[in-house]
């Protein structure tokens, strides 16, 4: 099952995260964490993933979610 996004909420710039992208093999997911996505899958509830600029604005199912 494909994860669903339920929620997405920035975070202060200043954060000290990482980004959870940075295990993938994206050469592009390389910025601060500037967001927080939450999702549902058949994995569990709740699952929270660190996003920087980057995922945000360019993965098609965060786009289509901030479009709603």
């Amino acid at each position: 099952m494909k994860s669903v996004i339920m929620a997405i909420d920035e975070v202060s710039p200043d954060n000290q995260l990482r980004c959870s992208m940075h295990t993938r093999p994206s050469p592009h997911c390389s910025g601060p964490v500037v967001a927080v996505v939450t999702f549902d899958d058949a994995g569990g509830k709740d699952n929270h993933w660190n996003v920087c600029r980057w995922w945000l604005t360019n993965h098609p199912d965060a786009v289509a979610f901030q479009g709603q």
